[in-house]
């Protein structure tokens, strides 16, 4: 492709970290969202441009949101209207880039690039990042990229200017990446010159950790970054129809960064009821710095409260800082503190640390880490908890202990979560293969190539195991894996399909609820829902990720626009749909849940509410609500024990009385994202996070009835 070898010119040209510092500007774009014909119109406009910009840009970087939807179709017309630029053009992937793409990041690899990558121009190094997630608009970086990121800037020769880019913002209030500190304690030994992002659609200048961080608006929007490198620094301009101007000069050489040391001056007790820490300063001389010194501390990002400097006349130790615990939620948090030296040099650091009130449930039972992140659900069966990682490996856990009792190793990372029946366990891969494997000893029984990455959880019954693929649902023999029969569709699949033991119900990106009986394929019923307020049918607001639900004659399915569709399942009529309650959370991404007759069902939560619903299954009147406080966003209600369990994007986990839909328990699982949905007993809750851990809780002690 001519990206990539364009990169491999590039690389080629320089060695890493050599060579006479400046002398070559290079460009910063962002969010071309390269879809409708006004957008590729301004992209190819800009493009035509180049040739006659003084001075001539060495190279441009284009920090995502490509395209709008990620498919194949707009990857083409993006190479097509960057085709032949006068400067080499250079992208990472955006949300929209993943968010819909039926081929997730494979899509992006084929059609655009390496999702990351480094290279070096003029004696400085370039670090290209991926901070997207999956079928998500959040920002994370996984543990295999980190990983090559230390790697890579460890080869570099001391003092090599550093320049950034990826999509999702960091240092900033509602930075959408979960684990960007981790980013910053790689990036902090270097000498790293600027971060350029996009995402926020601002002309915007910000510092983070010491380091000059840049945002644009779309370029579709009229604005870009140009930067000027010469030997001592990098000029930043700004550059819009209306004329340039410089944002930032930068200093390629930079004295040595302040380090910043967290301890605990308490000791390591979740318990206690106040923590106290210290946070020891030191200079480029390695000695303690308290002259000058002024510093807040915050927790979980709250509110920033002041440090006190301790000189100490013998041996000064920094600032330090105390704060009550009982007002916090038990679980898992994060301190945070930033200092701040009379010349302005910033240092800042974080912590964790957990609290658990003495002998209270819920409260941390074990953890078990995988090699990267977790998208998918954990499943219980029985004493068995089958837990999918993004390694390429289906875990089976010993439930009340954590101790692993097989792996079954796929070709892909795995955002299915695994269906069980008849002593099977199937699980789909982005290797495009479904898999089978004995449930006791985690032998592969089968594999079946599907054609396309597999992000749906599949179902079974009367002897087939029923997945969604790209652009088909597929029925395949679940003792041999021979495919049976297959459904052509208009779009990909992610969700679980559903079964009432007779029939499949799957809901797709091309605003369809299918259902298709099991034994022939034959398609019994299609429902078109999903539309904007002036009633057009929408991709977005497609039944796709919410997955549907089943029984007593009838299905279950949200739309991304706001609605509960109740279905029959015999003929596909719609016997009612209803929106949340004015003044709640509305309905979005989260599962309904049937249980003992009543619907559970999370609202999408994105202001904070988290709140979660019952509902009468027979007319969708609202039981109950109850607000968690939390981001619901995809995690779906659970049956555990007596409770209602569901949990948040924070990975904070909530137990309702399903009763009288009263919160009777939380916990703060730890850092990182959390896309699941909890399963469990009314002895251990389960859950998990793109942080890579699965954690068993002691679910709340049950009520007294």
């Amino acid at each position: 492709m001519l990206i990539t070898a364009t990169i491999a010119v590039m690389l080629a040209a320089s060695v890493q970290g050599a060579g006479q510092v400046g002398g070559f500007s290079f460009a910063h774009i962002t969010d071309t969202h390269c879809s409708g014909a006004a957008n590729e119109a301004a992209l190819k406009r800009w493009v035509a441009s180049l040739p006659n910009l003084s001075p001539r840009l060495t190279f441009v970087v284009n920090t995502g949101d490509i395209a709008e939807l990620g498919t194949p179709a707009e990857f083409a017309r993006y190479r097509a209207a960057i085709a032949g630029a006068a400067a080499p053009i250079q992208s990472v992937p955006g949300n929209h880039d993943v968010r819909w793409a039926p081929l997730g990041k494979e899509g992006f690899t084929q059609g655009v690039g390496p999702a990351y990558r480094s290279f070096d121009q003029g004696g400085c190094h370039f670090v290209l990042l991926d901070s997207t997630i999956v079928l998500e608009h959040w920002g994370h970086f996984d543990g295999a990229q980190l990983a090559w990121l230390e790697g890579d800037l460890k080869k570099l020769k001391r003092g090599t200017p550093v320049f950034v880019f990826f999509h999702h913002w960091v240092g900033r209030d509602n930075s959408n990446i979960d684990n960007g500190g981790d980013l910053l304690r790689i990036l902090a030994p270097h000498n790293v010159a600027a971060i350029f992002m996009g995402h926020g659609h601002k002309d915007w200048h910000w510092t983070t950790a010491g380091i000059d961080c840049f945002m644009a608006l779309g370029l579709y929007q009229g604005s870009w970054h140009r930067i000027d490198v010469s030997t001592e620094t990098a000029k930043v301009v700004l550059v819009k129809e209306a004329g340039e101007q410089t944002v930032a000069e930068i200093r390629l050489r930079k004295p040595a960064r302040l380090a910043l040391r967290l301890t605990w001056d308490d000791p390591e007790a979740s318990n206690l009821a106040r923590r106290r820490f210290i946070a020891v300063v030191t200079g480029a001389d390695g000695k303690a710095v308290t002259e000058g010194l002024r510093g807040e501390f915050s927790i979980d990002g709250g509110a920033p409260q002041p440090g006190q400097v301790d000189a100490g006349a013998k041996r000064p130790r920094g600032l330090t800082g105390e704060f009550e615990t009982e007002t916090l939620q038990p679980g898992s948090h994060a301190l945070g503190v930033t200092v701040t030296m009379p010349d302005g040099a910033l240092a800042s650091a974080g912590i964790p640390f957990v609290y658990e009130p003495t002998d209270a449930r819920p409260n941390l039972a074990w953890a078990f880490k995988t090699a990267d992140t977790i998208q998918g659900s954990p499943t219980l069966v029985e004493e068995r908890l089958l837990c999918p990682s993004f390694d390429g490996k289906l875990y089976c856990l010993k439930a009340a202990t954590g101790a692993k009792a097989w792996a079954l190793a796929t070709g892909g990372a795995l955002f299915s979560s695994a269906a069980v029946a008849d002593d099977r366990v199937y699980v789909g891969s982005m290797d495009h293969k479904l898999y089978a494997a004995d449930l006791k000893s985690g032998s592969m029984l089968w594999a079946t190539d599907i054609g396309s990455p597999l992000f749906a959880t599949p179902a079974v019954c009367s002897g087939v195991v029923c997945i969604g693929a790209d652009k088909a649902v597929v029925g395949l023999d679940a003792a041999s894996g021979k495919q049976l029969w297959r459904v052509a569709a208009g779009s990909f699949f992610q969700s679980r399909a559903a079964t009432d033991g007779a029939a499949f119900y799957l809901g797709g990106w091309d605003n369809t609820l299918y259902a298709i009986e099991a034994a022939t394929g034959a398609v019994r019923w299609k429902a078109r829902m999903g539309r904007t307020k002036t009633g057009a049918i929408s991709t977005y607001y497609s039944p796709a990720i919410a997955s549907p639900t089943c029984g007593g004659g009838r299905v279950y399915a949200v739309t991304n626009d706001g609605l509960l569709h109740c279905l029959d399942a015999a003929t596909g009529a719609e016997a009612w749909a209803v929106r949340a309650p004015k003044g709640g959370d509305g309905f979005g991404y989260s599962s309904p849940l049937l249980h003992e007759g009543r619907l559970y069902l999370g609202g999408l939560g994105d202001a904070g509410r988290g709140d979660c619903y019952c509902l009468d299954a027979a007319t969708g009147d609202r039981v109950w609500r109850c607000s968690t406080g939390a981001d619901n966003y995809d995690s779906s209600p659970a049956a555990v024990g007596p409770w209602i369990a569901i949990g948040s994007v924070q990975h904070r986990l909530t137990w309702i009385d399903a009763r009288t839909g009263k919160a009777c328990g939380t916990y703060a699982v730890g850092a990182g994202y959390s896309f699941t949905t909890p399963c469990g007993s009314a002895d251990l809750t389960f859950t998990a996070g793109m942080s890579g851990i699965v954690t068993a809780l002691r679910t709340p002690t049950a009520p007294t009835l």
